[in-house]
């Protein structure tokens, strides 16, 4: 919510804005960093969710690996 500086009300203002302000200035603040390329989706079918890569080599390829990294283990080993 602001309030108008004519008549002293107030108004609110949509969250999407300043949600996308927000998003865009993280994004311009990871390229500077360097860190974009850590951002990742996760590979599991189900999933997708956004997340950082914080493993050594930058080769993560699941959100959790006590989640999706185990279920697709898991996946893998009963495929066999």
């Amino acid at each position: 919510m602001t309030v108008d500086e004519h008549d002293g009300g107030a108004r609110l203002v949509p969250a999407a804005a300043s949600l996308a302000s927000r998003v865009a200035a993280a994004v311009a603040e990871a390229l500077v960093e360097g860190t974009w390329l850590r951002l990742k989706a996760c590979e599991a079918p189900t999933c997708h969710w956004a997340y950082f890569d914080r493993s050594p080599a930058g080769r993560g390829r699941w959100c959790s690996m006590s989640v999706c990294g185990a279920r697709a283990k898991m996946r893998r080993y009963r495929a066999k």
